[in-house]
């Protein structure tokens, strides 16, 4: 008789918690409890809400899911903190379940002061805010690692907001932490950001920092797809295959694309490029001077010829220069004085030309200027000089 009480007991105990286990969690009052800052007994509800048949596919119990596990992230309260070691994947993941049951967001919302609605949206958006103004506080106090770390955790949150990419790379750039830069940079790119700083300042990094060529090309080569016409991607990629021993090879393939695209401006102007850092002078001024031809408007081919052929004036002018006192010298001096004139003037045209496409363009007025008053031409190197 003894046995079969326990075996009645022990059968009844079971019965009974097995009826207790199957009670449906109250979500409403999880979230109740996080407004209280009860936030054992909502992490509790919460929990067993996302395991429960009755509610485990309720999009309001992801979202209450989300909002505590956010508060359980940013409570200053070390014992709370200490429930759980992911909050923040917790919240995220919860926030997207949520979202997912219920695109809408018909039911997602909270009442806030004076029964107005807070969106699910609003406090993503709050939850990012977070964050992202500590990561600034950070930056402003040089706390680059501090500063990282928080716009980090704000582009998890709000992974299509692009401006805490950008800040976590420069954070770390500013900070020398280049792994983390280069991290960061790529990140910011992959996400949509535009900004050609961002290709300038991580091919910065990659060149001067990790040394890293190939990487360094690959990037050049992203960017110009980006800003096909920029002439210090050009110039770079040109300097990189050149450090990596690659000329021919880049010679090559830009024969194959211009004969393939004839009429490409660009082509003909990275040619350029190309052979005027290999020193052939004559074959950049003729590439220069084909995309000229495509495009007379072409403001980068026009400004490199431009440079080309002052440069030949200058290095005359050097040469006279350099000269020394004696009768000699001074004659042969005197003998180069025309050809310096007449190089200026091959140059002038060009320049006006530059100036033409780019008004605003300094180093164009200031080469103006320079050759107007080489030429003895005061009225229209008074009109540069003001302009400068």
């Amino acid at each position: 008789m003894r046995m079969k009480k326990t075996y009645l007991f022990v059968f009844a105990a079971v019965i009974a918690f097995s009826g207790y286990a199957q009670k449906k969690p109250k979500i409403n009052k999880a979230n109740s409890a996080r407004e209280k800052g009860e936030l054992v007994e909502a992490k509790s509800i919460i929990d067993a809400a996302i395991e429960h048949e009755k509610t485990k596919d309720d999009a309001k119990t992801w979202y209450y899911r989300g909002l505590i596990y956010a508060t359980l992230d940013t409570t200053s309260n070390a014992e709370f903190a200490a429930l759980t070691d992911n909050a923040m994947s917790e919240a995220i993941e919860a926030f997207n379940k949520a979202d997912e049951l219920d695109p809408e967001g018909k039911g997602l919302y909270t009442t806030g002061d004076m029964g107005i609605p807070v969106l699910m949206d609003q406090q993503v958006t709050g939850y990012y805010s977070y964050y992202y103004n500590a990561a600034v506080e950070a930056f402003q106090n040089n706390e680059y690692q501090t500063a990282v770390d928080n716009f980090e955790d704000a582009y998890f949150i709000l992974p299509e907001d692009t401006g805490a990419y950008v800040n976590a790379a420069f954070a770390a750039h500013n900070g020398e932490l280049f792994d983390a830069a280069v991290k960061n940079y790529d990140a910011a790119l992959n996400a949509g950001a535009t900004s050609i700083d961002l290709y300038y300042n991580y091919l910065n990094i990659l060149i001067a920092a990790k040394k890293d060529k190939e990487a360094a090309l690959e990037l050049v080569n992203r960017g110009l797809k980006a800003y096909p016409n920029d002439p210090t991607l050009t110039k770079n990629r040109i300097n990189l295959l050149i450090q990596l021993e690659k000329v021919e090879e880049a010679k090559a393939d830009l024969r194959k694309a211009i004969e393939a695209e004839p009429d490409n401006e660009d082509l003909h102007f990275t040619m350029g490029v190309l052979l005027e850092e290999t020193e052939d002078v004559d074959g950049a001024a003729a590439a220069y001077k084909k995309a000229i031809e495509v495009n007379p408007d072409h403001f980068e081919s026009n400004f490199n010829y431009g440079v080309l052929l002052i440069n030949q004036a200058n290095d005359v002018i050097k040469e006279v220069n350099n000269l020394g006192m004696s009768k000699a010298d001074q004659k042969k001096a005197k003998e180069m004085q025309p050809v310096i004139t007449e190089k200026l003037k091959e140059a002038l045209p060009q320049w006006e030309k530059v100036y033409e496409i780019k008004p605003e363009e300094t180093t164009a007025i200031e080469t103006l200027a320079y050759i107007y008053n080489q030429l003895g031409m005061k009225e229209k190197y008074k009109e540069m000089s003001s302009k400068l």
